[in-house]
């Protein structure tokens, strides 16, 4: 028989199927809720094992979309299967994968030393060297970095623009393995590094020109008439606020063993956003930074003109449509589609806000 969640909202009781939810009540805070994997589930792998959701607490109707949110993430639990453990060939010694694989892994490797955004970043350049790891050390001549630089940057389709960006991360990523195994003294890495430090390989991308005033305008029209609310508040802050796509999203960090999770924290696969705008930091008409920075928002037309665009003002500025915030990576793939969808030209990129 089918349990439903007694909830107590604006005076209504409410009889929801919202399988998984939870209401936390800290004392002397605001409930907080939560839906909440079956443990069964959890054991099996499944994640997250919790996700924050954000009601409307003066609006008895809007549990109706909370209970939905319930609903699909137990199912997405209740179908989970136990990935079968994959065979993971050994790493041939001597090769561009032996290499990588100490890089990713050694204790002392400055991979273990740099933000978990920059390590996202650094591991994602490295799937770009994916077809060339099995290549011995030994074997590897300035002709065959010559030849990788040229098929990074080979265009995505037939016509398009060369992947300069893709290219120059891909032998920054050659370099910062080859500087890591001279520093070790790993044979033929010291050879390898000054190849790769040669001039022609400096071929930096052109520089973009910074957005100006109408195109972030029609970043904005357009985003609010498409419903993305969230990503149009993003881009009004760069532009008026002047500050990095990083201090508007915020970030997000693992983890570690022992780090103690407060229930204000938002948490999401063992990660903990950070660093970014929220409504508690507006008081009025003012914004209040955490560097003791005040920015007076009525001097900022773009970001009054969202923020009057958002029903529930709690929480973080900058969510995705499940209320969960945004990482940097899938912001700036949605802000591409939206600026694409506004007419914007290519050379501009969220970055340059």
């Amino acid at each position: 028989m089918k349990k439903f969640a007694t909830v107590e909202v604006a005076g209504q009781t409410l009889e929801l199927d919202a399988p998984g939810l939870k209401i936390r009540r800290p004392p002397g805070r605001e409930p907080y809720v939560i839906w909440a994997a079956p443990p069964a589930a959890v054991a099996a792998g499944f994640l997250p094992k919790n996700v924050r959701l954000f009601p409307d607490w003066q609006n008895p109707a809007d549990f109706e979309r909370i209970a939905l949110e319930c609903r699909k993430w137990q199912s997405r639990a209740l179908t989970h299967r136990a990935p079968a453990k994959e065979k993971i060939a050994p790493v041939e010694a001597g090769t561009l994968a032996a290499l990588a694989d100490l890089y990713r892994n050694d204790p002392e490797s400055p991979l273990s030393l740099v933000q978990s955004s920059t390590r996202a970043t650094y591991l994602r350049w490295l799937k770009l060297l994916s077809p060339y790891l099995g290549e011995h050390l030994s074997e590897i001549e300035a002709e065959t970095l010559r030849s990788w630089y040229a098929a990074l940057g080979q265009p995505a389709v037939e016509g398009a623009e060369p992947q300069a960006r893709r290219a120059s991360s891909g032998l920054q990523m050659l370099r910062l393995l080859f500087r890591f195994g001279a520093e070790r003294s790993a044979e033929g890495c010291q050879r390898l590094l000054d190849l790769a430090m040669s001039p022609e390989f400096d071929v930096r991308p052109a520089r973009r020109s910074a957005m100006t005033l109408a195109e972030a305008r029609r970043f904005v029209d357009y985003a609010l008439s498409v419903g993305e609310v969230r990503i149009a508040l993003a881009q009004a802050c760069q532009f008026e606020l002047g500050l990095r796509q990083s201090e508007v999203i915020g970030h997000w960090e693992p983890i570690v063993s022992g780090q103690a999770v407060v229930p204000t924290d938002i948490v999401f696969q063992r990660q903990r956003w950070l660093g970014g705008l929220t409504f508690e930091m507006i008081q009025g008409e003012t914004l209040a930074l955490d560097a003791g920075q005040t920015i007076d928002l009525t001097n900022c037309p773009l970001v009054q003109r969202c923020l009057m665009a958002i029903d529930e003002p709690r929480g973080p500025l900058v969510v995705r449509q499940d209320g969960r915030p945004f990482d940097r990576f899938t912001f700036s793939r949605r802000w591409r589609e939206i600026a694409d969808g506004a007419g914007l030209p290519k050379r501009l990129r969220n970055l340059d806000s």
